[in-house]
């Protein structure tokens, strides 16, 4: 995404709770009074619960307009980890009862953890996960000294919810240059742009 909302992780807790809309501080709160609880996944991920990731960023995407990746997409990232890098689910439950999850990226030196993926409910709305599961993905980002939170895709006019929603947690909006596609076989790029257009048509 071109544009990008960022955390600074080296301020402490109180001062990014501060940094936030009241709003989403209360809504943090009232997920905790209502016994949310969040839990990081260990590699490998289970079949069954990236069927629940799968389902969460599906509802997700339909409740704000956009499209979702194949699951061979996200399977993809979540066996990708390295020495300096891995792909990691957290999940936002109650009870026995997965509400959201977050697929965040753990990368590099100085360390940075990025939002790539993720959804919740519909029907759990009233229990504010969400803002409760990315409080506790940040504060595990701190923990192992990360320096910064990237909620990563913020667009007023594309995605209005999720931006608002992502803005609520404060940090810093960053927008990157405009890329651009380099065309070496134009017959074969104008077949590939006709047949996005077609899928889109079809969706």
């Amino acid at each position: 995404p071109r544009r990008s909302l960022v955390i600074d992780l080296a301020k402490p807790e109180e001062e990014l709770l501060a940094a936030m809309h009241e709003k989403t501080r209360y809504n943090i709160r009232l997920a905790k009074r209502k016994g949310v609880e969040v839990v990081r996944l260990t590699h490998p991920i289970s079949r069954e619960d990236r069927e629940t990731f799968f389902e969460l960023v599906a509802d997700t995407g339909q409740r704000n307009g956009f499209r979702i990746h194949p699951h061979a997409h996200y399977d993809v990232l979540f066996d990708a980890h390295g020495d300096t890098f891995s792909n990691e689910l957290f999940f936002a439950r109650r009870g026995s009862e997965t509400l959201a999850a977050a697929m965040v990226n753990f990368f590099g030196t100085p360390r940075v953890a990025t939002y790539l993926h993720g959804g919740s409910a519909s029907h759990t709305k009233n229990a504010m996960a969400p803002h409760f599961l990315h409080w506790r993905v940040m504060q595990e980002a701190r923990a192992r000294g990360c320096a910064r939170y990237d909620l990563w895709g913020i667009d007023e006019d594309k995605w209005p919810g999720l931006t608002r929603f992502k803005s609520g947690f404060g940090g810093v909006r960053v927008q990157y240059p405009v890329s651009v596609d380099i065309v070496c076989r134009p017959f074969h790029y104008w077949a590939y742009r006709m047949g996005r257009k077609i899928v889109g048509l079809l969706k």
